[in-house]
């Protein structure tokens, strides 16, 4: 039987049910490859994983010059945490300084509530009057709007995917309907099913009692499943197929 789900859990309980090793994956793989340096924080702005690049810029800032910029924009998690709150919006919260120096908090739910933050430490616009200048003295990513606005629409799809809903506080058991849009014509059906699921963030045990079969199958399909798109984890198998899911 799958255990009954509290409304309200905390970050720890949070990251064992998704998975940190995952999360962690997920953030360093997006910091690398969108060059936007992420980090996982809770509603409170306490660190939840390890931090994939350098500080928060304006803390690295501070910390070397020993006095506080005064061009800096602050987030305040807090104040932007009880926001979400009332709002449940997915769309993140972009703020730029002075200076040109961006960055952003992504809210991540959890069954209903607001549970995390993506938090971006610092990047500049290609158009900003300073780029070149903080790029070569802090190495500040410098992106154009486009790149932007194509990672944060990434970026949204996992948080969306990680918002998963509990009916009564259970995990539904249910087999998955017949109908089943391949993600790619290159799986078989129960792969497919299968990638479904995993983009729907299920995790293995979940995707097992949904479709009645073993965590070890769900494995060996998962695996089949990656070397037949030429992923490397379910991290890239969210990341690149996740849309599919989303409209089958």
């Amino acid at each position: 039987m799958t255990p009954n789900v509290p409304r309200i859990v905390q970050p720890s309980q949070w990251l064992e049910m998704v998975g940190m090793g995952t999360l962690q994956d997920y953030q360093d793989c997006f910091s690398r490859e969108m060059d936007i340096p992420i980090h996982l924080l809770d509603r409170n702005g306490k660190s939840l994983l390890i931090p994939s690049k350098k500080l928060f810029f304006c803390d690295f800032v501070e910390m070397s010059s020993h006095h506080k910029c005064s061009g800096v924009n602050r987030i305040d998690v807090k104040e932007v945490a009880s926001w979400f709150d009332k709002t449940h919006s997915f769309e993140p919260l972009v703020k730029c300084c002075d200076y040109g120096i961006a960055s952003f908090l992504a809210p991540i739910y959890f069954n209903g509530e607001l549970i995390a933050f993506w938090h971006c430490s610092g990047f500049t616009f290609d158009d900003s009057p300073h780029s070149k200048q903080l790029n070569l003295k802090f190495d500040l990513p410098i992106l154009s709007h486009e790149d932007f606005s194509r990672a944060i629409n990434s970026l949204t799809i996992v948080c969306r995917l990680l918002d998963i809903h509990f009916e009564c506080g259970v995990i539904s058991e249910e087999p998955m309907g017949p109908k089943c849009n391949p993600i790619s014509d290159l799986l078989t059906q129960r792969e497919n099913e299968v990638a479904t699921l995993v983009c729907s963030g299920m995790s293995n045990a979940q995707i097992a009692n949904r479709l009645f079969v073993s965590e070890k199958t769900v494995k060996t399909h998962l695996s089949n499943i990656f070397s037949k798109l030429g992923l490397k984890n379910r991290v890239q198998l969210i990341c690149e197929f996740a849309p599919a899911a989303l409209d089958s």
